[in-house]
């Protein structure tokens, strides 16, 4: 019969193995419930190797962006297939990048945060650890809106946090105004107070508007949502310039995915994998066209295209998703 491995290893030494700070495991187990140690008679925590492993996946997934929050409850074989799939985007990423394709950037702009406390809280040992180890960019801070519109914030900047106590009209204009000032991607804001005039204005004006949270592992969920896209930006259709990508999955992977039982997302992995068929076959489909109407060749040359390109965007939707479940993309024929 199979048995449990004996747990061996007490938490010191699963941090020192794996890589993980203690505070960060402490928090991954008793916050997520990422580990289910067992209790010696002296009441120390021990870790099996089942444990150790799970904890190493989970230092490289979080590191790779991933949310603790997400992945805390899967498996090790879960893991270790999410872990795969997120390697097979880096190929595919390469192979774009190799092909000319837009990536994104290396050197991505930094972020700016408006309020002292905010900026102290983000940067504390605590924060880091709920986030894997993983530092955020934090470049500039100002400690109020006066003072990051007097210039204490310079861009360039990717992503402004900004933090006040009583969100009205006119702290929502100089929000606005810092952030068409410094370009940046995203703006994010806590409140304590905020009038529902404020709150809209800034929602039209695409910030992400939150009531302030204590509880961190809340507010990690939130920074975690303003990182940049893994992705490099999806390509216009109109765009003949780059050569349009081979199709990245066969019949049989798109088959397999289709009928995976979906964990988090619905059925978006479905759904995705059954528009990226039907998408080559009409790839395929407008070429046959192409050969057989040489009159109307350059309206099927667009159609061809156009398939072509919404095919490619959904092969890179589908990667997004099969890295948020843990589905593998790789071919098993």
């Amino acid at each position: 019969m199979l048995t449990t491995p004996p747990a061996l290893y007490r938490i010191g030494a699963v941090s020192k193995i794996s890589g993980v700070p203690v505070p960060t495991l402490r928090i991954w187990q008793t916050r997520y419930k990422a580990f289910s140690p067992a209790t010696s008679q002296g009441q120390h925590r021990l870790y099996n190797d089942e444990d150790l492993h799970k904890a190493a996946l989970l230092k490289t997934l979080t590191g790779q962006g991933h949310g603790i929050r997400l992945i805390a409850g899967l498996n090790n074989a879960q893991l270790q297939q999410l872990l795969n799939t997120s390697m097979d985007m880096g190929r595919a990423a390469q192979q774009r990048m190799a092909m000319g394709a837009p990536m994104a950037s290396s050197t991505t702009p930094g972020w700016g945060v408006v309020g002292h406390t905010l900026a102290e809280r983000l940067r504390s040992s605590t924060f880091d650890a709920l986030r894997g180890g993983q530092t955020l960019p934090i470049e500039q801070v100002a400690g109020d809106l006066n003072e990051a519109q007097n210039g204490h914030l310079q861009a360039p900047l990717d992503v402004l946090l900004v933090s006040v106590n009583s969100l009205n009209d006119e702290a929502a204009e100089k929000i606005k105004s810092i952030s068409q000032r410094l370009a940046v991607r995203l703006t994010v804001v806590l409140y304590g107070f905020g009038q529902k005039n404020a709150l809209a204005h800034l929602s039209r004006a695409s910030c992400r508007v939150y009531r302030n949270t204590l509880d961190d592992g809340a507010l990690a969920e939130i920074i975690q949502s303003a990182r940049a896209p893994l992705l490099a930006p999806a390509r216009s259709w109109a765009d003949h310039s780059q050569p349009i990508p081979e199709r990245q999955f066969s019949d049989a992977v798109l088959q397999r995915v289709a009928n995976i039982p979906s964990q988090v997302l619905c059925e978006c992995p479905r759904h995705v994998a059954e528009l990226i068929a039907q998408l080559g076959r009409f790839e395929d489909y407008s070429r046959d066209c192409l050969n057989q109407s040489p009159k109307d060749k350059e309206l099927h040359a667009q159609l061809n295209t156009m398939a072509a390109t919404a095919r490619a965007l959904l092969e890179d939707a589908l990667r997004m998703v099969a890295a948020h479940e843990g589905i593998s993309l790789q071919d098993l024929s």
